[in-house]
């Protein structure tokens, strides 16, 4: 099972990485291998629908990664309510490489329970045909130590319960879908037998 935890602060020390960091080693602890995308280290262009990017290294390797990945950990601080664009843009583009995959959603906030901004994530997810864990986590900037430790008993026993369930319901989700796609691909059954997968073969 491989996990790709994302980042979508454009702070190099903010608090959606130690977050991200607490989900990841909960995942890791479950028996998944777990990788983190650095944006920005790799940082991925604007996206455009009229531009194909088939030449930008970047976005070959980024869309590789995401592809390859059984499940993801999505993080963004919260900014007017919304998902940062840094996000934004991750999401945007992908499509195929996210079907029949799950997501745990999170968000590091000001002061607000994050609710609008796990929100956006879910939906764009949602129309990609990736689940989310049916439930979100956000951590008040209010909640960490000076040195981006996160004390608040509750918000990490939260966000290490996501790294399990990400894992556990994550391999459950993949398997079905991985399973439903090989039957059509085979010829056992026929594509709208298959629910969703069989529009991915």
């Amino acid at each position: 099972m491989l996990i790709l935890g994302v980042c979508g602060s454009t702070h190099g020390e903010g608090n959606s990485r130690h977050m991200l960091n607490l989900i990841a080693g909960a995942a890791r602890a479950e028996g998944a291998e777990v990788e983190l995308l650095d944006l920005l280290a790799e940082p991925l262009p604007l996206f455009r629908p009229d531009q194909t990017y088939d030449s930008d290294p970047v976005v070959k390797r980024v869309r590789q990664r995401c592809a390859e990945a059984d499940g993801f950990i999505l993080v963004s601080p919260e900014y007017h309510g919304c998902m940062s664009g840094w996000m934004k843009n991750f999401l945007d583009f992908h499509y195929h490489e996210f079907a029949g995959k799950l997501f745990a959603v999170a968000a590091s906030t000001g002061g607000s329970l994050g609710v609008s901004c796990n929100t956006q994530m879910r939906v764009a997810i949602q129309h990609c045909h990736g689940w989310t864990l049916p439930y979100q986590a956000a951590v008040r900037e209010s909640e960490f130590e000076a040195d981006g430790s996160l004390q608040k008993p509750a918000a990490v026993e939260r966000l290490q319960r996501m790294g399990r369930d990400v894992v556990i319901y994550g391999r459950l989700l993949r398997e079905q879908f991985l399973g439903d796609r090989q039957q059509v691909r085979s010829g056992q059954t026929p594509s709208q037998a298959a629910g969703f997968a069989g529009w991915y073969v």
